[in-house]
């Protein structure tokens, strides 16, 4: 944001010190800033795919670790159950 910000400022500052008559400073600057715009929309409209994408694979990976998370603790679980009994679930 800030390089955008510093960009626009260079460019007005370019313009009103460049030998230009105000009409034609004021159609470039309309111009520029129509442009910039743009640019802005463009960027805007890529980082909200982008963190779109990134939230989409943060769930996927959550679900992932909470799958891995429950089938861990069924297996601790199970093998618990069976080492309370003595390691063997057959009763003679």
């Amino acid at each position: 944001m800030g390089f955008i910000i510093g960009v626009l400022t260079g460019a007005v500052v370019a313009l009103l010190y460049a030998p230009k008559t105000g009409d034609i400073t004021r159609e470039e600057l309309k111009i520029r800033s129509e442009e910039l715009k743009r640019r802005a929309d463009e960027l805007q409209k890529i980082a909200q795919k982008l963190a779109d994408d990134a939230s989409v694979k943060g769930r996927e990976l959550i679900d992932e670790a909470k799958k891995q998370w429950d089938s861990s603790a069924a297996g601790r679980a199970s093998t618990g159950s069976r080492s309370a009994s003595g390691g063997s679930s057959k009763q003679d």
